[in-house]
């Protein structure tokens, strides 16, 4: 799993309309493409990410029901594309792709990385909470 609740998650699953054609993988992030549907998160997202997908289906519709976790208030486990520092914990970082986070990329603030797990520039997994009202869209 790419984001990975730790807690609060209790009561948060719900099943969402996603776009069709969307090959969706438990954990990947979840956006709103604009047109009442999820889509699977890229790096150039630059909406909230409400969602977080809690099964793997490639979509076949508009409208097919995936199961969801909404992340308002949910610590995550997230996977970074390199070694996280001790400067970017506290600070809010981009996504890299669907699946993970380049924590030197700001542009977005779509994650707010708390602190890193292991060993600063060697760890590549970070603790820490999706934004609400990303400042820069």
């Amino acid at each position: 799993m790419s984001f990975r609740p730790v807690n609060y998650e209790e009561g948060k699953l719900v099943a969402m309309p996603c776009a069709t054609t969307q090959t969706i993988v438990k954990g990947y992030a979840l956006a709103d493409n604009g047109s009442g549907y999820l889509a699977v998160a890229t790096s150039s997202t630059a909406v909230d990410i409400h969602y977080i997908a809690m099964q793997s289906v490639v979509t076949t519709a508009n409208g097919q029901l995936v199961l969801c976790l909404e992340t308002e208030n949910v610590l995550f486990e997230a996977d970074c594309t390199a070694a996280w520092t001790t400067a970017q914990q506290g600070t809010y970082v981009d996504l890299a792709s669907v699946s993970t986070l380049d924590t030197s990329a700001v542009t977005n603030q779509l994650f707010y990385l708390l602190k890193g797990i292991g060993v600063t520039a060697v760890g590549t997994k970070v603790l820490g909470y999706f934004t609400r009202g990303v400042p820069n869209t």
